[in-house]
């Protein structure tokens, strides 16, 4: 595992945007750019911190957004690590068109003696007086808990809706957070998976807000290729967390797939994870956490291929349909 990068970011308390802005997209320019290449670690939260003279909540709030986009995978005990995946090669396409426009500003600004947070500044305000005017993105705010593979569910709803999702775990409402009470607060729509359906209805029932639920399965060719297993073949489901494995071990089992010998597996425990994987024959993970294990044990690990199910796609199509009607 490399080293943590020495991040040359700053935190300017004079600029009229937050500092987990800043922070922020300092970081997905450094990603987007390839100064922090994919396997990269990124310096722990405190020193961070203290190298920037945040609060360490604050750069923890950074790291959990960009981990929620995709760019970043964070594991207790491990660190915080750039991703190899489509978001980040999606991100470095986008960023290396976004800095050739962004020379040339700061090149005819300096040149004009304009100083260049002035004129950043003042440019996002002459673009909202002259952006054509469009409908309102939804915000939907999305529930579930640490344990499974909620990095999959965000992505399927923001593709299906083109919606501003916030991601909630239930362990964080269940805590009245106030960051997830307000998110609820501020949203048109509540999201949740089947697994969680029940306990969320039951804790927001004061919120008068409708939840939609939406479940998952996997792809019918996993399920064959496990039906021509040998009786008794150690197969190994890992998750985020142990809940995860279980979910991913449950699907196969309902399917009639009873002559292997399932373990779930969480992540986020690394001394059980570490001996379920030298005992199984295979290791099956989720995306959340396939980039990592396959570095672990390449000739045993398979991603678990989730898809949503058909009636939620349905479901999500249609909500996205009714509010830009609305709008």
């Amino acid at each position: 595992m490399s080293e943590h990068k020495e991040l040359l970011v700053k935190a300017d308390s004079r600029l009229n945007f937050s500092v987990n802005t800043q922070l922020k997209e300092q970081l997905k320019w450094l990603i987007g750019l390839g100064n922090i290449a994919p396997g990269d670690m990124l310096p722990s939260a405190n020193l961070m911190a203290d190298q920037l003279g945040l609060n360490r909540n604050t750069v923890n709030l950074v790291y959990t957004q960009l981990r929620d986009e995709g760019l970043l995978s964070m594991h207790k005990g491990r660190g915080t690590q750039v991703m190899d995946n489509e978001q980040v090669g999606q991100l470095r396409k986008n960023r290396e068109a976004m800095q050739q426009l962004a020379v040339k500003a700061m090149e005819e600004a300096a040149a004009q003696r304009i100083p260049l947070a002035d004129f950043f500044v003042a440019g996002l305000a002459y673009v909202l007086l002259n952006e054509t005017e469009t409908a309102p993105r939804m915000r939907i705010v999305f529930i579930e808990c640490r344990e499974h593979d909620h990095p999959f569910y965000r992505q399927q709803i923001e593709r299906i809706t083109n919606a501003e999702v916030a991601t909630v775990y239930i362990e964080d409402l269940n805590a009245m957070e106030k960051a997830s009470i307000e998110a609820i607060g501020h949203a048109n729509v509540i999201v949740t998976t089947l697994n969680h359906a029940d306990e969320v209805k039951q804790r927001l029932a004061s919120y008068k807000k409708t939840i939609h639920v939406i479940g998952a399965t996997i792809e019918m060719p996993l399920l064959v290729e496990i039906s021509k297993m040998k009786p008794g073949s150690k197969v190994s489901f890992v998750c985020l967390g142990k809940a995860g494995g279980q979910w991913m071990a449950r699907n196969v089992h309902e399917a009639g797939l009873m002559q292997i010998e399932s373990e779930a597996v969480g992540i986020d425990n690394r001394k059980e994870l570490a001996k379920s994987i030298q005992q199984a024959d295979k290791v099956y993970a989720s995306a959340a956490v396939f980039e990592e294990l396959r570095t672990m044990a390449s000739d045993k690990v398979e991603l678990y291929p989730m898809v949503l199910e058909k009636s939620s796609v349905n479901m999500l199509a249609d909500l996205s349909h009714a509010t830009s009607q609305d709008s």
